[in-house]
This record gives C-alpha cells, sequence and structure tokens, in this order.
C-alpha cells in the first residue's frame, strides 16, 4: 500500500454557513462523504497571519508569537506596527527574537522525519512566509504568486512561470488566480515534488467578502470559483490521487462578519485625554495598533495607565471585549491574556476589539461589527474578534484514513491541524504542542473526549463582557467558541 499522504486546501474566509449544495456543490459534496467538524474555531485574534502559523505549528499566538497580522513590540524599536508581509522589517524582528516563530513548525518536523512538504500560496507575502518557516533552508518548495523573493528556491517561481504563464492579475472576484495555482498544483507540485504533505491556500472568498461583502454576487462567483477549482482537486482525486495515498482537508482559516460602521480609535481615544501614538516615546504613552482588532502597549506597563486606558474603553459604545496583562483582571473588569491564548511577551498590554453583535446584516448573514479599517467599506467583510461568525470556519477531512459520513461535534480548532496531520502520516506528536490529533475523525480511532465548557464574564461598572471556552481531553489548552459584549 502507498504511503499515507495528506493534502491541505484552504479556502480563505469561508464562511460555514456558505457551504452549501447550490453554492458550493463539491465542497459540500467532499463534506458529506468525508467528516464534517463544525465546532472549529480559529486562534484570537481571528486575522490570517495567526492562523497560518497556529496550523503550521500546533501552536496559539501564546506559543508561536505571531499576535496578529500586524503588532508592535516596544522590543523591536520600529516607528510603528510590523506588518508580518513587510520584509525588511520580518527580517530585523528575526534578527531579535533569534526565531520569529517562536515554535517548532511543521516543515521542520516532516522534514526531520524524512518526510516531503510543498505549498502553493496566492495569499500575501507575509503568508508565504509564516506557511514556509524554515522550508528556504531545508529545501522544500513553497510558490507564491508574488515572484521569486516571495517564495523559496525550491519552488522554482521562474521555471513555473515560464511554463504555466505569470499569475493572472488580482481582481474581484479572484477565480482566475485560484485556477492558475490549481493547476500549478496538480500539473507541477505534486508530481515533480511528490511532497508527503502540500498545501493550497487561495485567497478567495476573503479578498470579496472585504471589499464587496459577504452577500455580494462578487462574493457569490468567488465561491462557485474556488469551488469548481476544488472540483478539478476532487477529479484528480478519485481518478489516481486517493489511490495514491493522499488525504484531503478542506478548510477555511476564518469567517467574516459584515462591517456596519467606522470608527476612528486613535481619535477617539486622543478625545479622552490618553497620549496616543504609533509607537512609544516621549509624548506618547499608548501605542496602539489599530483595526477591528486592536492591540495598546502602555508606557512603562503602569498599571494606572492601563486602568485609565480600560475604563476609556469601557466607557465607550464601540468597544467591545477587552483583555490586558495585569495583576488583578477581575479588578480592572477585564479578561487575562491567557483565556485567549495570547499570553506571550509580544503581545500588547492591552488586547480589545470593537463591538460586534449576533445580529442579521443587510444581506440577512449573521454577524455584525464596527470597524477601524477605512479601506473596507460599510457592508464589507471582517473578521479578527471573537464572533461566533468569524471564529467558527470549515473543516472537512477526506480519505481512506478518515471516516465517511459523518459529523464529528467535538469542538477543535487550528492548533489541532498539525497533530492530525502526524497522526495520519504515522508520526509521533510533538511533546509541546497544545493541539491534539482528531482521533474520533479516523476510521479507526478514538470515541470523541471528553468536553467541559466555561463561561468567563468579567465587568465594571455598566461595561460587561463574555467569552467561552472549552477544554477538551488531550489538549493542553483550551479552545475558544465565541465572546461578545455583553453589557
Amino acid at each position: 500500500m502507498p504511503s499515507p499522504k495528506v493534502l491541505v486546501v484552504v479556502f480563505d474566509g469561508l464562511r460555514l454557513d456558505h457551504v452549501t449544495p447550490n453554492r458550493a456543490p463539491n465542497i459540500a459534496a467532499f463534506a458529506a462523504a468525508g467528516v464534517t467538524l463544525p465546532n472549529t474555531a480559529s486562534a484570537f485574534p481571528s486575522e490570517t497571519r495567526v492562523q497560518v502559523s497556529t496550523v503550521m505549528t500546533g501552536h496559539p499566538p501564546a506559543g508561536h508569537g505571531i499576535m496578529a497580522n500586524a503588532f508592535y513590540d516596544r522590543r523591536l524599536g520600529f516607528d510603528s506596527a510590523m506588518d508580518t508581509s513587510d520584509t525588511p522589517r520580518m527580517t530585523a524582528a528575526e534578527k531579535v527574537y533569534g526565531r520569529l516563530i517562536g515554535a517548532h513548525h511543521l516543515t521542520e518536523l516532516l522534514w526531520g522525519a524524512g518526510k516531503r512538504f510543498a505549498a502553493v500560496t496566492t495569499g500575501k507575502i507575509g503568508n508565504a512566509r509564516l506557511l514556509a518557516g524554515r522550508a528556504a533552508e531545508l529545501g522544500q518548495p513553497v510558490l507564491s504568486i508574488w515572484g521569486e523573493a516571495a517564495s523559496t528556491p525550491a519552488a522554482g517561481f521562474t521555471a513555473v512561470a515560464r511554463r504555466f504563464g505569470t499569475p493572472p492579475v488580482q481582481e474581484f472576484p479572484n477565480t482566475a488566480v485560484a485556477d492558475w495555482a490549481v493547476r500549478v498544483l496538480l500539473e507541477h507540485t505534486l508530481p515533480a515534488h511528490r511532497p508527503d504533505v502540500a498545501v493550497l491556500w487561495l485567497n478567495e472568498p476573503d479578498l470579496s467578502y472585504h471589499y464587496r461583502g459577504t452577500a455580494s454576487g462578487e462574493a457569490e462567483s468567488a465561491i462557485g470559483g474556488v469551488d469548481a477549482a476544488f472540483g478539478r482537486i476532487l477529479d484528480w482525486w478519485r481518478a489516481e490521487g486517493r489511490a495514491q495515498g493522499w488525504n484531503i482537508a478542506a478548510m477555511s482559516d476564518h469567517g467574516h462578519v459584515t462591517v456596519e460602521g467606522q470608527i476612528d480609535v486613535a481619535g477617539e481615544l486622543a478625545k479622552a485625554g490618553l497620549a496616543v501614538g504609533k509607537a512609544l516615546g516621549p509624548d506618547v504613552d499608548y501605542a496602539l495598533k489599530p483595526g477591528y482588532s486592536a492591540h495598546v502597549a502602555v508606557r512603562d506597563r503602569d498599571p494606572a495607565r492601563i486602568d485609565r486606558l480600560v475604563r476609556v474603553l469601557q466607557e465607550a459604545e464601540w468597544s467591545g471585549p477587552i483583555l490586558a496583562r495585569t495583576a488583578d483582571p477581575e479588578a480592572l473588569g477585564v479578561l487575562p491574556l491567557a483565556v485567549a491564548n495570547v499570553d506571550h511577551r509580544r503581545a500588547g498590554d492591552v488586547l480589545f476589539t470593537l463591538r460586534a453583535r449576533d445580529d442579521e446584516s443587510a444581506g440577512g448573514l449573521p454577524g455584525v461589527a464596527l470597524a477601524d479599517n477605512p479601506d473596507i467599506p460599510v457592508g464589507g467583510g471582517m473578521h479578527g474578534g471573537f464572533a461566533r461568525a468569524e471564529l467558527n470556519h470549515c473543516l472537512f477531512w477526506g480519505g481512506d484514513l478518515f471516516r465517511s459520513g459523518a459529523t464529528v461535534e467535538t469542538p477543535t480548532a487550528h492548533v489541532d491541524l498539525a497533530p492530525t496531520i502526524l497522526r495520519a502520516l504515522d508520526l509521533p506528536p510533538h511533546p509541546l504542542m497544545p493541539g491534539r490529533a482528531l482521533d474520533e475523525a479516523f476510521a479507526v480511532g478514538d470515541a470523541a473526549p471528553p468536553v467541559a465548557e466555561t463561561v468567563h464574564e468579567a465587568g465594571r461598572g455598566g461595561y460587561a463582557q463574555t467569552l467561552v471556552t472549552a477544554r477538551v481531553a488531550g489538549a493542553k489548552r483550551p479552545y475558544l467558541r465565541w465572546g461578545l459584549r455583553t453589557g
């Protein structure tokens, strides 16, 4: 029998409730024939490059240290937050940190076990870098649509572009790029590099959700386009891939809520008398990385300054859940960083999101939120917070190793992907990974493990928040379920 292999196909941002037979027939049919895990959740913040790092390490941000798509760390000495697609800053940060990704990466573990890894990604430059980990120095091919500099040497981008043409110009919906990536995967990456684990990361429907809206015609077309591309993967799988030992995980990295209004958080904090800026300095007490999901570094980590900021946020109608680095979170009415698995030295001193609700949007989809992202239109999609519609995402497994026609209700999270891949390849789990192999999804596996759900509540004055987590036997850290401001 051929040795088992795993192909991970990511549809960036795809909402679970959009996987229907009429909208995404190939994905829906694959899910129905294999294993569906409907109670799966993203890491916080539910931003793409945090999820890439979590999937590829089996650790939440508390372990891998990629705290957001862009985050401010005073130790780096930058004049603003570091965008994880900013190559010069990421290179400088790596010199400070020693390891940019502070946990063992799947590329390393596979290389150490004598297994081959390959990836094709249409995500941003940071997506490719975090997906690759140490792939460049280990001779593993990771091909990015952004060219030779964003790809590893082993991917041979120039030769690929010569054979298949340069990647199409991105547009809405971005389905031509997805078609190009699938063709490269099937006609080049898999046969030429013969990986044991391969990842295909498609950046739709995320782009169309963001800039055209979660219920827009462009989003519908984007879903249909990536579904058709996945259909070609399934044709290959049925014809030859499954017989070669391939199992498939089809998933998204997060969901989306709909933007119902924009807030200038820096302006609001300044109105409240806080000395806010992009980086700590002589006249800046609070370094803000703005956005729907925001974080603040506080001068000297001074408890009085942290308390003052928290009070301003609690009195603002636009703020959502609040986490803080403090010795006494209960006194401040906040939740500790550890509750959301972001207790890392690179984390901000105060993390918060703007207010979200489970209400239906104008397009009829559950989940609306305020944002501080001027490039995203009102009515566009957003993610990064704790709302159900953005934390909950798609996860389906199929292949000879997995159950058929099954739904597994046990909570799971991105930290479980790497351990499950290792289990599929009959490799031992890494002892430091907080995630667990999803044994209950395997054809020959254990029964669903015990689950204990915890409701975390905090508040002060008229402000109240709730965050729900689940403890699952075998996992070393809790899984997020959802969180909202409740008062």
